[in-house]
């Protein structure tokens, strides 16, 4: 009977094991390995018991006490300011924040569908309006609870939560909060003696308004308020063509009655060019609005003419 001829060494299971040990083959091998091993160690480790989780992690568990977190970036909507592909790259930089989210979402390392990358991003976002203040053995935690993004005000809930995960310690705040809706302190408004900050405009002031036909108006400031901005809230920044900017949030109306979250780069404000337009953060955490007496309780910030979110009451 004729023996048949075994296939050369280097093509055998014993031989292709040998090659991939030796030689430049093995070394690659080996590094690739070896990264796999510590990517997987990186994506199970810190979601063991037992084991102190990252920050990252400690806010999922902060989330699933408490419940879903009011996301006031976008509205909760992405759109051309808040683009989960543009903050993608970035999400990704943070590593452990990153690993946290694809464990949460049940996902691998690796590449990400579009749907997967606003999965990715949303996650993101929540994380964002979770604070954790270490508070030496245990991070204090605040976070006003959503279910979805809101105008309406609401109660933060403050606790506890350990290095392992444990939420315990919690219950209401005293501080109340929601999505923004006006100007950040700095805004600069226009009035009859210069411009003026809107964090020290008061009722009683005066500002220049506009008229039904648009003619400029002194009129007197009858109404002024200020609230807190929801955790992880963010600003629209637009700059028009003629140097003119504005950062205030993203539903606030201009005077055409646009939402200046609505505008992108090419769109027009008062015949001149949307240059830039960008999400910034809400650094300082609140914002302000005014309303002028008259019939349109329009105003101009930064040289821009807005509707105020405070409504003039019939005859006014």
């Amino acid at each position: 009977m004729r023996r048949v001829q075994s296939a050369p060494a280097s093509l055998t299971l014993v031989g292709l094991m040998r090659w991939l040990r030796g030689g430049k083959a093995g070394g690659a091998l080996r590094v690739l390995v070896a990264v796999l091993a510590v990517g997987a160690a990186l994506y199970v480790i810190p979601a063991l018991p037992f084991v102190p989780r990252s920050e990252a992690d400690l806010k999922f568990s902060v989330i699933d006490e408490v419940g879903p977190p009011l996301v006031c970036t976008g509205w909760g909507m992405p759109n051309p300011a808040f683009s989960p592909y543009q903050d993608y790259l970035r999400i990704v930089a943070d590593l452990p924040t990153y690993q946290a989210i694809l464990r949460r979402l049940h996902l691998l390392p690796g590449p990400l569908t579009a749907d997967q990358i606003v999965a990715v991003y949303r996650q993101w976002l929540d994380l964002n309006a979770v604070r954790l203040d270490w508070q030496g053995g245990v991070y204090a935690f605040d976070v006003y609870p959503g279910p979805t993004p809101s105008e309406a005000l609401r109660n933060d809930m403050v606790g506890d939560v350990d290095v392992f995960g444990r939420v315990y310690n919690v219950h209401q705040g005293t501080k109340l909060g929601a999505c923004p809706i006006c100007l950040p302190g700095t805004s600069l408004i226009s009035t009859p003696t210069g411009d003026l900050a809107v964090a020290g405009i008061r009722v009683g002031m005066h500002v220049w308004s506009v008229t039904r036909d648009g003619h400029p108006v002194d009129a007197v400031v009858i109404e002024a308020r200020t609230r807190l901005d929801a955790p992880g809230s963010r600003l629209i920044h637009v700059v028009l063509a003629d140097g003119r900017q504005l950062t205030a949030s993203p539903p606030h109306p201009i005077a055409d009655g646009r939402m200046l979250g609505s505008l992108k780069v090419g769109d027009y404000v008062d015949g001149v060019g949307v240059v830039r337009v960008e999400a910034v953060p809400d650094l300082a955490g609140r914002t302000f609005d005014l309303l002028p007496a008259g019939p349109t309780g329009e105003y101009w910030a930064g040289g821009i003419l807005l509707r105020s979110t405070l409504q003039p009451s019939a005859g006014s």
